[in-house]
């Protein structure tokens, strides 16, 4: 009989992808045990960057691997990602920013802020060469990274190793085989208006400019499926069930209104995502699956309650980056708060949190994502963490897997 092959799908979140080396701190060890350690890893935006180091690291046990990416989160300050809020570069952007308001020719701004130190920390952390030795030795199947076309608007999965499947026309989804590169990460977590947009030259079938995957296909399941995984570990970054806190009368500003489009963008899809997973294998339940559609046992992990992650964002900031002690710690983080006024509503946090590049941060939503990975291990007392049926909350009586 085939072993089942397991793929790991790690959605994008800025700051907050150090969430995803917690979830994995503990299911690693069980996974590893069991023999069903993920061989298809897919990601987008910092999940492309989690994905990238995992199958670099993949000739290490599954445990040790998680807990290099986790060294490589705990040692990244603000600025090994974004430039200086407050630099002459930025004073160009501004500058650039208002004769383009004006509509002078020429002028043009390609981002809001400066992701060029990104890039330097991208080549430093990733061995691209132990990634491809990885891919070759088949230690890991495929390792695919999800950009957006500027060109074309469609989500395209950039994948090393593995048999490309057909593009989806249905979901505007192109698999590109390629050795997976720099280029083709920092594109995946170019978040547009923040990140300028990253040029990708190879394959030249693929030339283009792209950015952050996650605008269309933030947590990438059906890649998964495609690239052959016949069982998932889905780690997603915001939360899909539970309501925020009420955050008053006060008229929603331009914050709240960016706040809830990351909202319905990235978790309402996830959301979906999954709802559509589990009514597949409920409607395959006892049924032959020799058609298209077959059980997929899973795995689910995110955050609790809709607006928790913003406000452990600001509860940080408050603690370590406010006042003139944060001002001497980080600057920019300092200036960041100020900005937004994070303080002011859940939702500030909200957008703080993407862009927290802070070791106090990615410490504690290192601690939320162990604690939410134990939270799904309790909720299995047969002792199988596999489930093919509705999310605990959603079922809490139902809890039958599929092989």
């Amino acid at each position: 009989m085939t072993r089942p092959r397991v793929g790991l799908v790690l959605s994008g979140g800025g700051a907050r992808g150090a969430y995803e080396v917690g979830v994995l701190s503990v299911l690693a060890p069980l996974l590893e045990s069991r023999g069903e350690r993920p061989e298809v890893l897919v990601g987008t935006s910092a999940g492309a960057i989690n994905a990238v180091l995992l199958a670099a690291h993949a000739d290490l046990p599954f445990p040790a691997a998680v807990e290099a990416v986790a060294t490589m989160w705990r040692t990244t300050r603000y600025e090994d990602v974004l430039g200086p809020l407050i630099s002459p570069a930025e004073l160009r952007r501004v500058l650039l920013y208002g004769l383009e308001l004006i509509g002078l020719p020429g002028a043009s701004v390609p981002s809001l802020l400066d992701a060029s130190p990104q890039a330097r920390t991208l080549r430093e952390v990733v061995d691209f060469d132990r990634l491809a030795r990885n891919v070759s030795s088949r230690r890991v199947a495929t390792v695919a990274v999800v950009a957006t076309a500027y060109h074309s608007g469609r989500s395209v999965v950039f994948q090393h190793g593995g048999p490309a499947p057909p593009n989806d026309e249905v979901r505007a989804i192109d698999y590109v085989p390629t050795r997976i590169g720099e280029a083709h990460v920092l594109a995946s977590a170019a978040i547009p208006v923040l990140f300028p947009a990253v040029e990708v030259s190879r394959p030249a079938r693929a030339a283009g400019w792209y950015g952050d995957g996650g605008t269309r296909l933030n947590t990438p399941l059906k890649p998964a499926l495609a690239l052959g995984a016949d069982r998932l570990v889905v780690i997603g970054l915001n939360a899909i069930t539970g309501r925020g806190r009420d955050g008053g009368r006060a008229r929603p500003d331009i914050f709240a209104g960016a706040a809830q489009m990351l909202q319905s963008g990235l978790a309402d899809q996830l959301a979906n995502d999954v709802a559509t997973l589990v009514t597949v294998n409920r409607l395959l339940d006892g049924r032959a699956t020799n058609g298209p559609y077959r059980h997929i046992p899973y795995m689910f992990v995110a955050p609790q309650g809709v607006d928790s992650v913003g406000r452990l964002a600001v509860e940080i900031h408050a603690r370590h980056f406010s006042g003139v002690g944060g001002l001497l710690r980080c600057r920019d983080l300092n200036l960041l708060g100020r900005v937004l006024d994070v303080g002011r509503n859940p939702q500030r946090g909200e957008l703080l949190s993407y862009l927290l590049f802070a070791r106090e941060f990615f410490d504690a939503m290192i601690e939320r994502g162990r604690a939410d990975a134990r939270r799904w291990l309790d909720g299995t007392p047969d002792g199988d963490p596999w489930r093919c049926d509705d999310l605990p909350d959603a079922a809490p009586a139902t809890r039958r897997s599929r092989t």
